[in-house]
């Protein structure tokens, strides 16, 4: 077996109203009006080796399959307000 380390950074501009707020379930998340938004990986999949190729996780095993594999998961987000 081998370990694969990935390592994603997202930068969203995000509208005014939207907050960082803790939930209740002790993870920091956006919260957009009754709506807490947090982000996760999902691995996308596709058969064509086309440069246009459509890539979606609609095979739910597979998805599933490959979330099992994930050993740790670590996410930080902060709000800096743009001039």
């Amino acid at each position: 077996m081998k370990k694969l380390s990935l390592e994603l950074h997202a930068e969203l501009e995000v509208p005014d109203d939207w907050e960082l707020v803790e939930h209740a379930s002790g993870i920091h998340v956006l919260k957009h009006g009754d709506r807490f938004i947090d982000f996760d990986i999902a691995p996308l999949v596709t058969n064509s080796t086309a440069p246009d190729a459509t890539w979606s996780d609609e095979d739910e095993a597979f998805t599933e399959e490959i979330l099992d594999m994930v050993t740790g998961l670590d996410s930080k987000m902060q709000i800096t307000y743009l001039q």
